[in-house]
């Protein structure tokens, strides 16, 4: 295995993140790395708003080449919206445009450590927060000013701990019933077809709400540590 992703470089360590883990995936064992980044300066997310971000990625394989080979499975795992499952499972490929953000944070030396503006933390911009370790995610995620969101799609085989932390990402009704009576509240991307389901609120920062509030605001999506109703939004 490399050097750790963390370890200085002179002239070329970046002060708006830290490593905030570098270890084995949870899922298949393989090395991973989380990168906690907006420490320093404001995100201009315009739908997330200014939170920190941590992301969730090979720390040995470029996330370009990772979502080609298959190899996302690390930081991702069995994933409908990977670009090597969406076609098979007829949904819409994962949003996050990988040669951009997840390719420049990979190409970046960040120092190990720990440090925050004070300002709520996205857990899991880009990868499945279940790749962590449970004990590291909930530090992650609180590290901000306390306040976080996120989501997992491994909800029927992480460690169920992170129901605190994370909405289960949902692809259908089934998967929804499924997923509340494992306890998880939901996120579900649905089509615009589809109605909203009996306990579902149309995201408050989405389009189709007409970006009423953002996610730094709103913090709904943070599993069952917000008692509120389950979530949708139409696929994007």
């Amino acid at each position: 295995m490399r050097p750790l992703r963390g370890a200085h470089r002179k002239g070329s360590t970046v002060s708006n993140g830290y490593v905030g883990y570098d270890g084995p995936s949870t899922i298949d064992g393989e090395p991973i790395m989380a990168i906690v980044t907006g420490v320093k300066n404001r995100s201009d997310n315009p739908k997330t708003s200014d939170m920190e971000q941590v992301w969730i990625m090979r720390s040995d394989i470029d996330p370009v080449t990772a979502a080609r080979d298959g190899k996302d499975a690390s930081v991702c795992g069995e994933c409908w919206h990977r670009p090597v499952n969406a076609a098979e499972h007829g949904v819409a490929p994962c949003y996050v445009t990988l040669f951009q953000a997840p390719g420049r944070i990979y190409k970046t030396t960040y120092p190990t450590g720990s440090k925050t503006r004070g300002v709520p933390r996205r857990l899991g911009a880009y990868g499945e927060p279940a790749a962590l370790p449970y004990d590291v995610a909930r530090t992650l995620a609180k590290g901000g000013d306390g306040n976080y969101t996120g989501y997992t799609h491994r909800w029927r085989t992480a460690d169920q701990r992170f129901r605190e932390l994370c909405m289960a990402s949902v692809d259908s009704p089934e998967e929804q019933a499924q997923a509340q009576a494992m306890g998880w509240r939901t996120f579900r991307v649905r089509k615009a077809t589809e109605p909203l389901l009996p306990g579902e609120i149309t995201c408050p920062a989405s389009k189709e709400a007409g970006h009423r509030t953002t996610c730094n605001k709103c913090l709904l999506c943070a599993g069952t540590s917000k008692q509120a109703k389950n979530i949708a939004i139409i696929e994007h």
